[in-house]
């Protein structure tokens, strides 16, 4: 009977330990989640778009398209 319930009490810790970390995983997992979606609403500025990534920089000078009459098609 003694092994019994020193199994029982150690699987009853095993299960208190793996829903902690289950749950801090959970957590880890959601704040991670937040700051991916928040870094990429910071990347949609042009300013801090400049400040945060280097591959703008090593793009050279972008192009930007004039749209005139004589252009547009119809």
């Amino acid at each position: 009977m003694n092994k019994r319930s020193d199994a029982r009490r150690i699987e009853h810790i095993y299960c208190m330990i793996s829903k902690r970390l289950e749950r801090r995983a959970l957590l880890f997992i959601g704040v991670l989640l937040v700051l991916v979606i928040l870094y990429q609403l910071l990347l949609l500025n042009p300013d801090l778009k400049k400040i945060m990534t280097t591959i703008d920089r090593l793009e050279g000078t972008p192009v930007h398209m004039q749209i005139n009459s004589k252009d547009r098609i119809g």
